[in-house]
């Protein structure tokens, strides 16, 4: 479900399974929650720091370039530097 928050961007609540890769290239599981247009929160097993260049998985699209915004426990925030494209078909 969207949520409209002034001063917030729209936000969809999901958990869609993905790949986090991180940056010395090793790919965890994560599933993908709070996605917007600019970025989203993940949660994951793997070890994931502020500021790390990361790139996320979903389904069959190319991976989209992330920089970690925050990072507690097994949950992150990413802020999307790249848009993924979707394959058609």
């Amino acid at each position: 479900m969207a949520e409209a928050d002034p001063g917030r961007r729209i936000r969809i609540d999901l958990a869609l399974s993905g790949t986090i890769i991180d940056s010395d290239g090793v790919a965890s599981p994560a599933t993908v929650r709070d996605l917007s247009k600019d970025g989203c929160r993940i949660r994951t097993q793997a070890t994931l720091y502020e500021g790390e260049e990361v790139k996320l998985k979903v389904g069959k699209s190319d991976p989209a370039s992330a920089k970690v915004r925050w990072a507690l426990g097994d949950e992150a925030g990413l802020h999307f530097t790249s848009r993924a494209e979707v394959p058609q078909g």
